[in-house]
């Protein structure tokens, strides 16, 4: 009896493996069909590729003017625009200030020195202020510096005619000794623009004890040195953690910024009298905090406001459209090739198939220039082919000196036409 129970019992055991095996076939089956109708639900529908109107007369006076060549264009008409809206944003309380490093074209600080009617430069880099100081009226020009530079820096730009009307900037008591010793040595006189941290921590002065040593340094050798001012840059103010209320949290960090500001100011009263005080610049600001300043005219010890790229408005600058600027600063380059097929290196067998799931990558551009940061703007409907990225930043391909993008076959776009990039 015992061997025929095992026997029984066994017979069961292979029976319910068959079932299993019955049950897990159907179970792919079923998954297999469930992976299928995702697919074809998920399937992406065809979308036409076409220009926005703006967009379409550039391209018609691109081709016009400048066929065949990749180019940054900026709109005078938006950028004229952008101008106006600053200037009603700070009124005439503030002085206004252009950030050379945001806007790297003698010709379009020319124009905007002109148009926003002011002589105020911020400069970051030793190669730029030599071409400032050598093709523009330096003599008509504020200069102040956006980070402090070396001894060596400064030493070389004392050869150029014009280094008298940059305010330098320093953030240490031993670069202020540096700067000394050389003045001291060639029997020069220096403008001096101190640096301090107001909640950016990236270095300058922190405390009052260390700021007001060197205020002292200052005034024993006013032969050779002369303090004209303050640098802070309050970069940080919008970045705040995120809380429920950020619009409230980010208005908090602007008034405990502008506390920080005026101990120093308050500092700089016990050593300086008020036509003095006056006389300074005290700068701050920027981009992404200029339009705070307008409610703070009246109580800010900030008196100068540096601006770059709110003038042409970047695609990480998008905010500032909601608020009334334009964007005008665009880059662009031509088809060169138009390929009606969308092949894959290595997988040609499987293009037709991810062309039937999205049918929106079945023709292929090839454009002369590529691997900008930069937002694909139009032909609206134009996009980054992903199979063919390199990596997941937004800007390289496999081939990124001749980008691949791709549309739908419903498309309008022909070789030569330009395609439009937003840059970051």
């Amino acid at each position: 009896m015992k061997n025929k129970g095992s026997l029984v019992a066994t017979t069961t055991l292979k029976d319910e493996i068959a079932v299993n095996m019955v049950r897990s076939e159907h179970f792919i089956y079923v998954a297999l069909g469930t992976l299928g109708t995702y697919l074809l639900s998920a399937k992406l529908h065809r979308v036409k590729t076409e220009y926005q109107s703006y967009f379409s007369q550039l391209n018609l006076k691109l081709k016009e003017r400048y066929s065949g060549a990749s180019a940054a264009i900026i709109d005078l008409d938006r950028l004229d625009a952008n101008v106006r809206f600053i200037r009603n944003k700070l009124d005439s309380e503030y002085k206004l200030r252009l950030v050379t490093k945001s806007l790297p074209s003698l010709d379009l600080l020319k124009y905007l020195l002109e148009t926003t009617q002011t002589n105020r430069l911020m400069v970051f880099s030793e190669p730029f202020i030599i071409e400032i100081l050598t093709n523009m009226e330096f003599d008509s020009l504020d200069i102040l510096l956006g980070k402090p530079l070396s001894v060596d820096a400064f030493s070389r730009l004392t050869a150029y005619r014009g280094w008298t009307s940059i305010h330098w900037l320093i953030d240490t008591k031993e670069r202020l000794n540096q700067y000394l010793f050389y003045a001291q040595r060639g029997n020069l006189r220096i403008k001096i623009s101190l640096e301090i941290d107001i909640g950016l921590h990236r270095g300058g002065f922190e405390t009052i004890e260390d700021f007001t040593e060197v205020v002292k340094i200052i005034q024993q050798n006013s032969r050779f040195l002369e303090l004209t001012g303050l640098m802070g840059y309050d970069g940080h103010v919008p970045y705040v953690p995120f809380y429920i209320n950020k619009q409230k949290a980010i208005r908090k960090a602007f008034i405990k910024m502008q506390n920080r500001y005026r101990r120093f100011v308050d500092e700089l009263k016990k050593h300086y009298d008020a036509e003095a005080i006056r006389n300074m610049t005290f700068n701050s600001g920027g981009s992404h905090t200029y339009f705070n300043y307008s409610d703070v005219k009246s109580s800010t010890p900030i008196n100068d406001i540096a601006i770059g790229s709110g003038f042409v408005t970047p695609q990480q600058f998008s905010y500032l459209i909601k608020l009334g600027h334009q964007p005008s600063l665009f880059l662009s380059s031509p088809v060169l090739k138009k390929l009606e097929s969308s092949k894959l290196p290595h997988a040609e067998k499987l293009a037709t198939l991810l062309n039937l799931w999205n049918p929106n990558l079945s023709v292929s551009y090839f454009t002369l220039g590529g691997g900008w940061p930069g937002e694909l703007i139009s032909p609206v409907g134009m996009r980054r082919n992903h199979w063919w990225d390199g990596n997941d930043l937004g800007y390289s391909n496999l081939l990124p000196n001749q980008s691949i993008l791709s549309s739908s076959d419903k498309n309008n776009i022909r070789v030569d036409d330009f395609v439009f990039y937003h840059p970051w």
